[in-house]
């Protein structure tokens, strides 16, 4: 978590590639976690062929580049709230600039099915392992 927020967070701001939004511990000011957003694309051919006809190439979508909370405020809902902000935020962008949906590149099996859960869906013949969640499929679900 530190590492990249250290190297890239302010960085990446400033050269506005992304941003970051945190959440910090109300007591201490600590940094408890954060998320970046930022612009991003999908080849069509990654998409599943269902979802390819009439599309560009590339896809415009949104990119959930980072989602990190220090561990010692892991397992009380931070990330969730994290999320949702990002997926909301997303989806509010959307309406304003077109975007498919958000993508995101879990870094391990227990990431990926936490996306899973929040409805992301694997990009079947995308090489990196993203998964997606479309802008439709998040205004279907009330998130916003």
């Amino acid at each position: 978590m530190n590492h990249w927020f250290e190297r890239h967070a302010w960085a990446n701001h400033v050269a506005g590639i992304s941003r970051t939004n945190i959440i910090c511990d109300a007591a201490t000011a600590a940094i408890v976690g954060y998320v970046t957003l930022s612009a991003a694309q999908v080849e069509r051919a990654f998409l599943p062929k269902s979802q390819q006809r009439n599309k560009p190439d590339p896809v415009p979508a949104t990119l959930l580049g980072q989602l990190a909370i220090h561990r010692d405020h892991q397992g009380r809902g931070h990330a969730r709230s994290l999320l949702l902000f990002a997926l909301r935020t997303a989806l509010r962008a959307s309406r304003e600039i077109g975007s498919f949906g958000v993508v995101t590149h879990p870094i391990d099996d227990s990431v990926r099915a936490f996306y899973g859960r929040w409805g992301f869906q694997d990009l079947p013949f995308e090489p990196h392992r993203a998964m997606i969640v479309r802008m439709v499929d998040l205004e279907r679900s009330g998130i916003g």
